[in-house]
């Protein structure tokens, strides 16, 4: 057909550009520290991105209005354009040449990587070890260093969720165009847990593999299955408690909506029974193991338990008292807040919206459709996360309330894919009626904004309101020097960079339980908040830095610390650091400059006592 030869055509083009694209960001690594990944990237890379997944998506909706997808293969040809782009992006920063990323809980992770690596065994008492365990044998398989895991480990995973998700929605959806429009809508980036390596991030990429074997366990005759999901119930509280406790929640309501339904109708339940062969032993399994294995590991349950218990009989700070002091902390000082909700939330949103919009179609059709049952039964576990969402911001316990926030979007995904072939209306397809095709049209629109809002939130950056999470290969030099030649009765203090952090990357556990001055570090936070640094280092009060501290202090500073007011928020620079602020500080006479590579420079800070001395 001639349709089918200018898709081959268009396809080809695309694929070309974008592997033009790849070669431009290849050819123009970062060199320094970059605010923000989009703007430094080079537009040929971000103009080949948008015409794939334009063509790629609209290539896709055509094969299934037109019900060429029943037997034709094109379609696999659209979403394989897709899935380019999607990898593209995913690994956009390791093709950039950032040498680590996030100066957070992956540096920490990394550290136990590498403890792994150098004892053989785990620490007692770890939480998580599954991924420490499961990187140190590929870098030990494959002869590389455990930065390589680091970098490839969550892109791989990222890869591999979109796998997980076609399986999950092929064993939940009932159309071949719901299950191929859901994959589609997988591939946006809302989940929000992409790029870090840790235990987490990654046991939510896997938790829709988790949910594709529940639901084929769940079915009559399925021994098979359920030998494998009983693997993965053992796996999973090792490898992160919130996503092992979210496939409980999800175990125990998936039924929810069937009973409720019979309320309305009892001779439905009657007539065909459940939609699953519900097994209370495998949800008890996992409730036995995960109390196990948490209480054994941590105090996680017993603190979490101690937390709401106070914050019952005595009050205190919440989850939702915080949020509201940002918010207006951030209108206060000239943001729009909803502005900053949009592009957090919109693509979300949207997904919610056509999940409600599916509820009373769905509500309806499953009392003569008996395959809908399985996509109708999600809504008891989403409606868990919800109310759970609710209630954890009422709280103040060691993780948010937008830890639930994936499991929301993952099951959303689903009613996002049966929503969107209604939207078509693929069974009212004429070639005839034109006015049809303005129902394709407007799911490639809707598509397209999913995939825009997640793209522009996936790197941190001035439009979500948030510094970049690079780590240049200056900062790694800088604090290996510095944290191998500092004086260890002295602390030191920061403003963005966490010295914990680094030290559980760059030195040994035998190096680490030596230091007493990382003391104050050893949980990985920045620094206490009595060592912080004042606002404009104190010169808008007092003429020295030195003032400031009873004691010595070391100062370490990076490239990103000298751009963060400048580039992303320059609303707020006139109250936290000037340019001025950091030049001052080079001829501060209670500072010494200690050390600079060009991206990294470490200071050490005479005391009042001192700062007295240097001045007179």
């Amino acid at each position: 057909m001639r349709s089918d030869r200018i898709i081959k055509f268009i396809a080809t083009i695309c694929f070309a550009l974008i592997i033009l694209g790849a070669l431009a960001v290849w050819n123009s690594p970062a060199t320094g520290y970059e605010p923000s990944i989009y703007t430094a990237t080079p537009s040929t890379f971000w103009r080949a991105v948008i015409f794939g997944l334009t063509c790629g998506i609209s290539i896709v909706v055509h094969q299934i209005y037109t019900r060429q997808h029943e037997q034709g293969h094109l379609w696999i040809l659209g979403i394989t354009l897709v899935f380019t782009v999607y990898a593209a992006i995913l690994s956009l920063w390791i093709v950039r040449g950032y040498a680590l990323w996030c100066p957070g809980d992956p540096l920490t992770h990394l550290g136990k990587i590498q403890d792994v690596i150098a004892t053989g065994h785990i620490k007692k008492g770890e939480t998580y070890p599954i991924v420490h365990i499961y990187s140190a044998q590929i870098a030990q398989i494959f002869g590389v260093g455990p930065i390589a895991p680091h970098k490839y480990l969550p892109f791989l995973f990222g890869l591999l969720n979109a796998l997980f998700f076609y399986l999950f929605s092929k064993s939940i959806l009932s159309e071949k165009g719901q299950v191929i429009l859901a994959t589609l809508v997988s591939m946006t980036f809302l989940q929000g847990w992409y790029l870090n390596l840790t235990p987490n991030h990654l046991s939510n990429l896997f938790f829709p593999l988790a949910l594709f074997m529940l639901v084929k366990s769940f079915s009559r005759g399925t021994s098979q299955w359920r030998l494998l999901l009983t693997i993965i119930v053992f796996l999973f509280p090792p490898f992160h408690p919130v996503p092992a406790f979210a496939l409980l929640i999800v175990m125990l309501t998936i039924g929810l909506f069937d009973s409720v339904k019979s309320i309305f109708k009892k001779e439905l339940s009657t007539a065909v029974g459940s939609t699953f062969d519900f097994n209370i032993s495998i949800p008890l399994l996992l409730f036995v193991w995960w109390v196990i294995w948490v209480s054994y590991s941590s105090d996680i349950l017993g603190a979490t338990i101690r937390k709401i218990y106070t914050l019952i009989t005595m009050g205190g700070l919440t989850h939702l008292d915080i949020l509201v002091e940002q918010v207006q902390y951030g209108a206060m000082h000239g943001y729009s807040v909803g502005e900053q909700f949009f592009k957090l939330y919109g693509g979300i949103v949207v997904l919610i919206l056509l999940t409600l919009i599916a509820l009373p179609i769905l509500w309806r059709r499953t009392f003569t459709d008996l395959r809908l049952r399985k996509l109708s039964s999600l809504y008891g576990p989403l409606g868990a996360f919800s109310l759970a969402t609710l209630v954890l911001y009422f709280l103040y316990v060691g993780f948010g309330p937008l830890r639930m926030m994936v499991y929301i979007v993952i099951l959303c995904t689903m009613f996002a894919g049966f929503m969107l072939y209604e939207i078509m209306g693929v069974q009212h397809f004429s070639h005839a009626n034109y006015i049809h095709w303005l129902r394709p049209m407007l799911v490639v629109i809707i598509v397209i904004a999913l995939f825009t809002n997640g793209i522009l939130k996936l790197y941190p950056s001035r439009h979500i309101l948030e510094a970049n999470w690079q780590i240049t290969r200056t900062e790694i030099t800088g604090m290996g020097w510095f944290l191998n030649q500092k004086n260890t009765n002295v602390d030191v203090t920061s403003l963005s960079i966490p010295p914990g952090r680094f030290a559980h990357f760059l030195l040994t556990p035998e190096g680490r339980a030596r230091r007493q001055d990382l003391r104050h570090l050893s949980s990985g936070l920045y620094v206490p908040e009595n060592l912080k640094v004042p606002f404009h280092f104190g010169y808008d009060r007092l003429s020295t830095l030195g003032y400031w501290y009873s004691e010595d202090i070391y100062l370490v500073l990076n490239e990103k610390d000298r751009r963060l007011y400048q580039e992303v928020f320059p609303e707020i620079a006139e109250l936290r650091f000037l340019p001025e602020d950091f030049a001052m500080l080079e001829h501060d006479l209670s500072v010494d400059k200690l050390y600079s590579n060009g991206g990294f420079d470490s200071y050490y800070i005479h005391g009042i006592a001192h700062a007295s001395e240097a001045e007179q």
